[in-house]
């Protein structure tokens, strides 16, 4: 039996960086369509807006990793939001408040999960077990 105990000495900060990143995402979701977008560029805000909220809300719920190591989510949520950034010039989005939309909220987006990461291996890294 072990007499060490263990306390959540982690930081809220990561987390709340990546529940602000599940926001934005919900915001990329139904930016095509409160923006009056055409052609694709609806549909892949749809889907990669769903794709950043879903994983980036999984990070927030499940700081420790859950099913997934713990740096896989929000290394997903980075890796999709800078498609959403390269998304407009690709699919030559002609409506400019779209087109800097994604590129505005999908480099929010990957500062946030990236800070989600630095910020969660900081605070695990620096704990120390209590004896």
């Amino acid at each position: 039996m072990s007499t060490s105990r263990t306390t959540d000495t982690r930081s809220p900060l990561p987390d709340r960086l990546v529940g602000l990143a599940a926001a934005i995402g919900t915001w990329i979701l139904w930016s095509g369509v409160i923006l009056t977008g055409t052609g694709l560029i609806i549909a892949n805000n749809v889907v990669f807006g769903a794709a950043i909220a879903f994983f980036a809300a999984y990070t927030a719920g499940w700081p420790d990793g859950g099913r997934l190591p713990s740096i896989a989510a929000p290394a997903i949520v980075v890796l999709l939001a800078l498609w959403v950034v390269a998304a407009p010039f690709v699919l030559e989005v002609s409506v400019d408040r779209l087109l800097w939309s994604n590129v505005i909220a999908g480099v929010l987006v990957a500062l946030l999960a990236a800070g989600s990461i630095v910020g969660g291996r900081r605070s695990t890294g620096s704990a120390s077990p209590s004896t």
